[in-house]
């Protein structure tokens, strides 16, 4: 996570933070994932941060950007969050992601218990994201003695 919004972002010296409270205001964004293990990844980002982010990345000043810019870029970011932890994770498998979606507030869409969670704080606001990947029933290596 870190390499991505240092390098695309232009955020750095991030360090970890709580996880706000679910009453905060936040933007939250889901996608699933298809491949060895499929899973799905969610992403929450408070507001003001949401849109400090978008204004770097565009190069633009926060005041001037619409709202569909700023959500353009906090589905890409969580695009490029999540393809990034993938391949560190399962660099030799392949994956397809699915369209990121905003989760709409009061929804419950959410990662199931059994995740890897991370929070930072980006000097804007909390960002958290977490991952869940299934593990596959039979995996290819077993073999069954016969």
């Amino acid at each position: 996570m870190a390499d991505v919004l240092e390098s695309m972002f232009f955020l750095e010296g991030l360090s970890e933070a709580a996880e706000p409270p679910p009453d905060a205001e936040t933007v939250t964004v889901h996608l699933t994932f298809t491949g060895n293990p499929p899973g799905c990844f969610q992403m929450r980002l408070a507001c003001p941060a949401a849109l400090t982010i978008a204004a770097d990345f565009l190069g633009e000043d926060a005041e001037s950007l619409t709202a569909q810019q700023s959500t353009d870029v906090t589905l890409e970011l969580a695009n490029m969050i999540c393809g990034a932890v993938l391949s560190r994770t399962e660099s030799s498998a392949s994956f397809r992601l699915d369209t990121p979606q905003i989760v709409p507030q009061g929804t419950g869409q959410h990662v199931p218990d059994e995740k890897t969670r991370y929070t930072v704080e980006t000097g804007s606001g909390t960002l958290t994201v977490a991952i869940q990947m299934e593990t596959p029933i039979c995996l290819p290596t077993e073999r069954y003695a016969s």
